[in-house]
């Protein structure tokens, strides 16, 4: 990559580092309440400067007005690109959410160290373990790879054509969401409802038995159980989702 130091450079720079800051401000793990500010401005610096070299060859705005609206516009697409990849991965975070609704282990929810938001047991675990895979399996690198290419595929601007279809895929990530994290906790869900009915048939058969003596722990010990071996399929999750986010949009 190669730059000149001009004017168009700079406009080319300023627009890039709008579009960067948005997206850094939503996308995961770089939105993470747990990383400084100051890595997060020099996130949006480094692929503004890389981007930059990119967009200085394309038309850019001249007066003002065109300005002002290219800033509008950068703010929108870095946030509609965040919001992508934040609603694939957030899907685990639900999955966990659901496994703790059906193991009964409703404790209170607590705050969550990432998000700073309440969130239930096993939903904050996953939101851990879905953050420490974004970086072990190499998908941050994917995730910013996809969003430095969207300045190569789609430039500084922004078509009202592809407005329609743009809402269309959004429609189909939201249902894709909820999908993905019926499919995450669908193992978990399973091993407990049928241990509902193993309880059910048993208290059926013996009433004399006080079923919920022993129930409550047995179901809270086969939902650990079944996480536990549930975690083994959570890489290749992270890794299918972060790609499917990445090439919904821009085929970045």
């Amino acid at each position: 990559m190669t730059f000149h130091l001009s004017s168009t450079f700079a406009i080319a720079f300023v627009l890039a580092l709008v579009r960067a800051s948005a997206w850094v401000m939503i996308c995961p793990p770089f939105s993470s309440k747990g990383i400084p500010a100051m890595a997060k401005i020099g996130i949006a610096l480094g692929i503004a400067f890389d981007a930059a070299g990119q967009l200085q060859h394309d038309p850019m705005p001249t007066s003002d007005a065109q300005i002002v609206t290219q800033l509008v516009v950068q703010v929108g697409v870095g946030f509609l690109l965040g919001f992508v990849v934040s609603l694939f991965v957030s899907a685990i975070a639900a999955a966990g959410s659901l496994a703790d609704l059906f193991s009964g282990l409703n404790l209170p929810p607590s705050i969550d160290p990432l998000s700073q938001q309440q969130e239930p047991l096993f939903g904050q675990f996953y939101n851990l373990i879905t953050t420490a895979l974004l970086f072990t399996t190499g998908a941050v690198l994917v995730i910013v790879q996809g969003f430095i290419h969207s300045f190569s595929a789609i430039g500084t601007t922004f078509p009202p054509t592809t407005l329609g279809s743009v809402t269309n895929v959004l429609i189909g990530d939201v249902t894709t969401f909820f999908a993905a994290a019926v499919e995450i906790a669908a193992p978990i869900i399973v091993v407990l409802f049928a241990a509902q009915v193993v309880l059910a048939l048993v208290a059926k058969a013996t009433p004399q038995m006080n079923v919920f003596v022993f129930g409550f722990p047995l179901q809270i010990l086969l939902a650990l159980a079944a996480v536990g071996m549930a975690l083994v399929a959570l890489p290749a999750g992270v890794t299918n989702l972060v790609g499917r986010a990445t090439t919904q949009l821009f085929g970045a």
